[in-house]
């Protein structure tokens, strides 16, 4: 095997943007939780609603439970995330801490739960999404959520609920059932748009392009789609017969022409197109916001 010819080397930097963005995430959060979520009387979920259940199953204290729990979910975070992961999300669960401790619960008088869900659900999907986006996090299960994306995939919203609904299926034990479901109904919420928040609302797909044409597809989807591809050489398993297959990322709005161009040039083309969640590079984003 081939020795690596190494040039340059990663080194994490730490970011004022980052920190501003991880503070004011953690304000826009804080305020869904005290002047929306709490005066509504609807849970929070995460670690601290796990909390919570320990307490009145325990009757140890809700911080005791808090801090044990996140001590275990801190030091996986610092071995398979990032040291400046865990100095973001310390500098998130302090600072979230903090402004929770200054805004008070204020009554909106909105006498609406499902208006308070959605519109909890919302701000503190807002919130959060900016924190992550920020690569931090408020400790808890912001950490496992990210630690499940690193290591399966899956989008940081789609933990976020699953565990959640996990906690608040926990939660019956304590809590009415009406409002745990409304409380699910604003975790459905934050999930989505912290998603949002993180990915951006375009949606783009990248579609394989198999043809005997694949020169002229080449051609229109870079000069008639303005859009960079690859060709990969392939063979035909069945009939052993060389060909490209065309690899182009566009946007969702871009498909429709994409598959006009193909079939018009190769009626016998075929392609597979598949959702991508995030495309980095000319054409998309230029920066990497990642943990």
């Amino acid at each position: 095997m081939q020795a690596l010819k190494i040039t340059k080397r990663y080194k994490e930097v730490f970011s004022t943007r980052d920190i501003v963005g991880i503070i004011l995430g953690s304000f826009i959060l804080a305020a869904a939780i005290q002047w929306v979520l709490v005066p509504a009387n609807l849970l929070t979920g995460g670690v601290g609603g796990i909390a919570i259940i320990l307490k009145f199953l325990t009757g140890v204290d809700l911080w005791v439970w808090y801090l044990l729990l996140n001590i275990p979910i801190f030091i996986a975070g610092y071995k398979y995330v990032s040291p400046r992961f865990i100095v973001y999300s310390l500098i998130g669960t302090l600072v979230l801490t903090l402004f929770l401790g200054i805004l008070k619960p204020l009554d909106w008088n909105l006498n609406d739960s499902l208006l308070s869900a959605i519109l909890g659900g919302v701000i503190a999907g807002v919130g959060s999404g900016i924190i992550l986006h920020s690569k931090g996090s408020t400790g808890g299960l912001d950490i496992i959520a990210v630690l499940v994306r690193r290591f399966r995939g899956y989008n940081i919203g789609q933990v976020y609920f699953a565990s959640n609904l996990l906690v608040l299926t926990l939660s019956l034990i304590t809590f009415d059932i009406k409002m745990a479901l409304f409380s699910a109904i604003s975790i459905f919420v934050s999930s989505r748009v912290m998603d949002l928040v993180i990915y951006g609302p375009e949606l783009n797909l990248t579609a394989m392009i198999i043809s005997r044409n694949s020169d002229d597809i080449t051609y229109a989807i870079i000069h008639d789609l303005h859009r960079g591809c690859t060709c990969l050489p392939a063979w035909g398993a069945y009939t052993g017969e060389n060909k490209n297959i065309i690899m182009v990322t566009v946007a969702r709005t871009q498909l429709p022409k994409l598959k006009e161009v193909v079939f018009q040039l190769d009626p016998q083309a075929f392609i597979t197109v598949s959702e991508t969640i995030e495309v980095y590079g000319k054409g998309f984003r230029t920066e990497l916001s990642d943990f």
